[in-house]
């Protein structure tokens, strides 16, 4: 129980000095045995190198303005795709063969896969942002030969770069072609609606939405015309109705007189009829029947009437030049003469009574002909107009199907137009991939030879042995402590016995003791310089490398 207790009693700094000075050998000897351990470690240990490549991500030099570039991949997207590619087991495989890699002893029993599992472990990528926030990032290979880890890291860089290439140019390209491809359907739909927008149009012409105010003026003029059409007929008819109630009163007049012509007849005393008259009335039937003729055809029977009525007209005027008798005797009886002049009066009475029918009847013809014309004028109007009506009435509809075509048409044309500025863009960038103006990887620092291997790390061992030897000494001293039962200070015997000391002896001195005691100190000095000479060779391997510490210890012997 003292003892614990005297354990769990704090130690005093002079305490703790006391302890370490007489138990020095245990810090120094573990000390320099974990140093010498750490340094033969750092000789011997199979040594990896590393070599590493850092490419900066150069902006393309044609300004973003004018040329948008296609190739809109994240960075670290592009990054982790080329990777995927250069570290695919074909690649892998041929890196492997072009390096003679694996071709020791230990490394030839080993299956291809776990060959090329262990090559992508020694690959690595890393992305940074550390020269003022450009894009850059470095590709590293470790290997145990310097000059060949060095080879491989430029070899994986020109990969990665002439990928880049690949890449941005087979998109940019596969993306050409996809517009390419969705142009020429687009533009086949939008021939398609164009086709249909024009068939509609040549189907409907005269009744689509923009002539709807032609048609109502239309429509309004042909009114006006059926209206004046209706007039006309109503005239014409109330005139061809005139014209019969005065072709009556002709006839009836022309009936009277003649009766009264044949009863004055009898008391006609003057022979003579003037031939002037008969032959103003041929010419007068002459006129009209060349009128008539110039207006129908021969066949027609107001013409054939006018023919007849002339040749009477000729005949009358034949028969009163030849003597009704046939001689030549200037004597004839009453009676004859009485006759031949009642002939006569009723012949001309009789023609001039035809003459004036005739032509009241050409008039009720022209009348009735024009009643005709009227008519059929009347009909072509209203069949215009049921034609024009339907067009008026069914305008809403074709407006709205026409609204429908010309939509599908615009929404086809803006997509057309649209990919067809996406098609000259893409083209344009295309150009720009190829001449290698767009976006590129440049090489900032090549991958230099290794001087300074990153395993064995030396700090690392130097800690470490530092600590192993440290850490074995101190728990060498806690465990001797512990079990230390000795008195060694004045306090600890009034503690335990309980009665204060009066006085103090101090040890005795043999012969040798001094003589021992530099021995002592002697070999304590040798192995803390010892100790610090291995320290002095870990800082210098550290700083120099392994490689040239070898060397330059091989150059003195």
């Amino acid at each position: 129980m003292a003892e614990m207790q005297q354990l769990q009693t704090p130690l005093k700094p002079d305490q703790i000095i006391d302890i370490i000075v007489r138990q020095r050998w245990f810090i120094i000897i573990p000390l320099c045995i974990s140093l010498t351990a750490g340094l033969f470690l750092t000789f011997t240990l199979p040594r990896t190198y590393s070599a590493y490549t850092t490419i900066l991500v150069q902006a393309q030099k044609v300004p973003g303005n004018y040329v948008q570039s296609i190739v809109s991949m994240d960075l670290s997207e592009r990054i982790s795709t080329i990777s995927q590619q250069i570290m695919s087991q074909t690649n892998l495989e041929k890196i492997i063969d072009q390096f003679g890699l694996y071709e020791d002893k230990d490394s030839q029993s080993m299956y291809l896969e776990d060959k090329i599992k262990d090559l992508r472990k020694r690959i690595d990528v890393k992305l940074s942002r550390s020269r003022n926030t450009a894009d850059a990032f470095t590709i590293s290979f470790t290997g145990e030969e310097p000059d060949r880890v060095m080879r491989i890291a430029n070899t994986l860089s020109s990969f990665f770069m002439d990928e880049n290439l690949k890449m941005r140019e087979a998109q940019a390209v596969g993306t050409s072609e996809f517009l390419d491809a969705e142009l020429e359907k687009t533009r086949k739909r939008l021939e398609d609606r164009e086709k249909a927008l024009s068939d509609y149009r040549a189907s409907y012409l005269g009744g689509l939405p923009d002539e709807l105010e032609s048609n109502l003026r239309t429509l309004d003029r042909l009114q006006q015309q059926l209206t004046d059409k209706q007039n006309m007929l109503r005239d014409a008819r109330l005139a061809v109705n005139n014209l019969e109630t005065q072709m009556n009163l002709t006839r009836k007049m022309a009936a009277q007189k003649l009766e009264e012509q044949s009863a004055s007849s009898s008391d006609y005393r003057d022979p003579a009829v003037p031939e002037t008259e008969d032959e103003k009335k041929l010419k007068e039937a002459e006129k009209i029947l060349e009128n008539l003729q110039l207006r129908y055809t021969k066949s027609h029977p107001d013409v054939l009437k006018m023919k007849a009525a002339v040749k009477r007209i000729k005949e009358n005027i034949a028969s009163q030049k030849l003597d009704p008798t046939g001689s030549s005797s200037s004597v004839t009886s009453a009676e004859e003469q009485k006759n031949v002049r009642s002939s006569s009066l009723n012949s001309r009475g009789e023609q001039e009574i035809e003459l004036a029918i005739m032509q009241q009847e050409m008039q009720l013809s022209q009348l009735q002909n024009e009643i005709e014309k009227i008519e059929s004028d009347i009909v072509k109007i209203n069949e215009a107009m049921v034609v024009y009506q339907q067009r008026v009435e069914d305008t809403p509809k074709r407006e709205q199907e026409l609204l429908s075509l010309k939509r599908d048409y615009s929404n086809i044309q803006e997509v057309f137009s649209s990919l067809l500025n996406r098609k000259l863009e893409a083209e344009l960038s295309v150009n720009m991939e190829k001449k290698q103006k767009g976006e590129q990887f440049r090489i900032l620092d090549h991958a230099r030879l290794p001087e300074k291997p990153i395993s064995p790390d030396v700090r690392k061992l130097l800690i470490f042995s530092l600590a192993a030897g440290l850490g074995c000494g101190g728990g060498i001293i806690f465990l001797l402590e512990l079990l230390d039962g000795s008195i060694r200070r004045n306090d600890d015997i009034e503690k335990k016995i309980g009665l204060p000391i009066l006085a103090a002896i101090p040890p005795l001195k043999r012969t040798g003791d001094r003589l021992k005691n530099r021995i002592e100190l002697l070999l304590f000095a040798l192995f803390l310089l010892y100790a610090l000479g291995l320290f002095a060779c870990f800082a210098v391997v550290n700083m120099k490398g392994v490689i040239k510490v070898i060397e330059f210890l091989k150059s003195f012997m």
